[in-house]
Order: C-alpha cells, then structure tokens, then sequence
C-alpha cells in the first residue's frame, strides 16, 4: 500500500514480526475479524490502523490506536516507524474529538501515549488515548509520562531523531 510504506519510512523493518496465528493476539484478531470482542464498534478504520474503545476504560473516554502491522511493542520500533506513530496519533485525536462530545474535559487535558515494556499489557503496539476524569488516582498515574509511559509526541521526536 502506497499510504503504508510512507508512513514506515518507504521500507520494511526486519524488527516487525509477522502476524500471530489466530488467537496468539487479541489486536491482531480484533484487526483481522473486523470485530472487537465485546461486540463494540470499530470507530475507525483505514489503511493503517483502526480505532476501538478500550473494554478497560481507565478515564471517561478511553479510546485504543492500533496498528495493523504487528509491532510488539516501542522497542520494536526503528527510526521509519515516526511517520506510522505519528498516523496514529493524528487518528487518535480525531477519533477523540468526535467520541468524547462538547460536555468532557478540553482536549488539552487528553493524554496520547504508549507504555514501555515491560509495563505493556499487550504485545501488541497500541496508542492509549484517554480523556478525563480518570476512574480512579492510580489510573491516572498509570498514564503519566514517567519511565512505564511515553506521550506519543514524545515517541515521535524519539524515532525521528535516531
């Protein structure tokens, strides 16, 4: 896809793994399906990623970026990766703006980012995109930029200055 070797760079990465048998990943099944397994919607789609609502949420508005690719996690990702993190945090604020309505918290107060291994949950790359209030303290230390997580701006920068 045109769209997708501009947003890796225009080459393949040798630190991608191929896809995971079905049923090794849930994202990959969730991507490959078409269809979350809670029966939630997909709220967006394209040639890169999609979109889902978490089935965890951490604050009021929880909203999960996933690459279609199968990258595990940040420290799979090389420097032609930038292009693909920042497609997803494009996505990411997008689908935040539509979801969250007129009534939440402003944007400025949303978090975008990526925990680091090994405090991912999933192997699995994925862009948490919440929106507060937070469910709980913890949760809202959880998503705060320390040594577990990174801002995908931050991301961003990281890769395109290797």
């Amino acid at each position: 896809m045109e769209a997708e070797e501009g947003a890796r760079g225009g080459r393949a990465s040798p630190a991608v793994a191929s896809a995971p048998e079905p049923g090794q990943c849930v994202f990959c099944d969730i991507i490959r399906n078409g269809k979350t397994s809670d029966g939630s919607p997909i709220l967006h789609e394209d040639e890169l990623c999609i979109a889902i609502t978490d089935i965890r949420p951490a604050a009021a508005h929880h909203i999960l970026v996933l690459p279609k690719e199968h990258l595990a996690t940040t420290a799979s990702l090389e420097q032609s990766h930038w292009r693909l993190v920042q497609h997803m945090l494009k996505v990411g604020m997008r689908t935040m703006e539509r979801q969250k309505g007129s009534d939440a918290a402003p944007m400025a107060l949303c978090k975008f980012g990526f925990h680091q291994p090994p405090f991912n949950s999933v192997d699995h790359l994925h862009l948490h995109c919440l929106c507060p209030p937070y469910r709980s303290i913890l949760h809202s230390l959880k998503y705060k930029s320390l040594p577990w997580f990174i801002s995908a701006e931050a991301l961003v920068k990281k890769l395109s200055m290797r």
